[in-house]
């Protein structure tokens, strides 16, 4: 995927279980608890517990993760670090 010729990108959440995104460029990295990714909007960072990433496409620039998400942001060159959405702490 070229990121000078695709500047669009979806951000899909379903049930804090499951995130699909586009306009991603590469994985940078990837634990059980957090990936960083790298999308024509800046690069990303996304955590929480049991983070499987279920299948990533250069060509499409389409990535899904699975698990329990608690934080996702924007950080980088493109963009200032914006937080989207996080969990509080669950009593």
């Amino acid at each position: 995927m070229n990121n000078d010729s695709y500047k669009e990108q979806s951000v899909f959440l379903t049930d804090r279980s499951k995130l699909e995104l586009t306009g991603i460029c590469d994985v940078e990295s990837f634990t059980d608890t957090s990936v960083i990714a790298v999308s024509v909007l800046g690069n990303i960072s996304i955590e929480g517990e049991e983070i499987k990433i279920e299948s990533f496409s250069v060509e499409s620039g389409r990535l899904v993760i699975v698990g329990k998400f608690d934080s996702f942001c924007y950080f980088g060159k493109q963009t200032k670090k914006r937080r989207l959405f996080s969990s509080r702490a669950e009593d």
